[in-house]
Parts: structure tokens; sequence; C-alpha cells
């Protein structure tokens, strides 16, 4: 995955670019300071992520930036990661192209998650902003409420007397429920199951 750091900020760079490359498989990595050297980088870089912070000295703020990158990247997710949370803010990002609204704030393990998220091609916003679709993305999880249930205890670690007591069900229910949810997700991994959980935003 190639990767594009944009901020005024060197420190803020090189924290990303660490927590990045520990996180994902980080082919190669550019920096740029302003929205001006962004767009130039952008000409001959074949970005994947890019991390665009929305107040920049030089002119040209993050979300001028956002709407012209979008159309030199269009395939590459682009999201906006600034210390500011104001909704209008966000709105425009949303409406420029952005993938994702991202606060300076967010703790390590956090900013991963959400850009874990982004990259399995779900949007990242305040959920005022985007209404009902936190909700429309469970209801898509093709298993029905009982089955969530089993599926949300089974990725949290409950093994299957836990669960079968929990739900006041017996152990071949419990494994009935599992079986049936493999069949629906086509996969009895519990690391996928995990991953699935992740992107519906079970967890």
């Amino acid at each position: 995955m190639n990767l594009l750091i944009v901020d005024d900020h060197e420190i803020v760079r090189d924290g990303l670019s660490m927590i990045l490359q520990q996180a994902y498989c980080i082919d190669a990595t550019e920096f740029a300071s302003d929205g001006y050297e962004a767009i130039r980088i952008a000409e001959s870089f074949p970005a994947d992520l890019v991390l665009l912070d929305v107040s920049m000295s030089g002119g040209l703020d993050g979300l001028l930036t956002l709407e012209k990158m979008r159309k030199q990247l269009p395939d590459a997710k682009i999201v906006i990661f600034s210390m500011f949370e104001d909704i209008s803010f966000q709105k425009r990002a949303y409406e420029n192209g952005a993938d994702g609204y991202l606060i300076k704030q967010l703790r390590r393990d956090a900013l991963v998650q959400s850009l874990d998220q982004i990259l399995a091609n779900h949007k990242v916003f305040n959920s005022s902003l985007l209404g009902t679709a936190t909700t429309s993305q469970n209801l898509d999880l093709p298993i029905t409420k009982r089955e969530k249930e089993v599926f949300i205890l089974t990725v949290m670690g409950y093994t299957l007397k836990d669960i079968a007591n929990k739900l006041a069900i017996s152990h071949r229910t419990v494994e009935n429920y599992r079986q049936k949810i493999g069949e629906k997700l086509e996969t009895q991994k519990r690391h996928e199951w995990i991953e699935i959980a992740r992107n519906y935003h079970l967890l």
C-alpha cells in the first residue's frame, strides 16, 4: 500500500508514519507539508491511502486539496485527519469525496480500527452526518437477530458453554447457530468473523 501524509507539522507526519508502518504493509510513503505540495506529489505517486489535515499554511486548506486530489486519485482512500471536530467541516469533507474524517485526539488503536473500516470500503464520519448508515450496515449482515447474538458473543471470545448459559439455550443449539452463521458468512474461521464484526460496527 502506498501512503501519502499531508500535514504542516513534521512531528504529526512522523508519528502517523510510524503507527501505520506498524499496523499495515506499507510499500512506499510520501510526505507533504501543504496542499500544493500534496497535489504535485499525487501527479506521480499512486497513493492508496491519503491522510490529509484541514488547517495548513500555504493558502490551500485540506478541504480544497481534497476536492482536487479526489480527481487525481479516484480510487484512493482519502481521509481527513484534523484537530477540528466541527460537523460543518465533516459535512464539507463528505461532500468533497472524503472516505472518512478522523480526529487527531484518537488513540492509536481507535485510529487503526477506523482506518480498517475505511479500507474495507466503509465511510467513517460523525453518526449524525451519516444518519442511519451505521444501522443499515448492521442490518445488512445476512443473519437473524438470535444468530447475531451468538455471532457477537463468539467473536468476543465467549465459549460455547458461556453462550449457552448466557442465552439460556442448549449447547447443541449454539453449535447449530454457529454452523448456520458460518454458512451464511461463507467462513467458519473466528479471525474472519472478527474482521466482519469490525466492518459492520458490531464490536
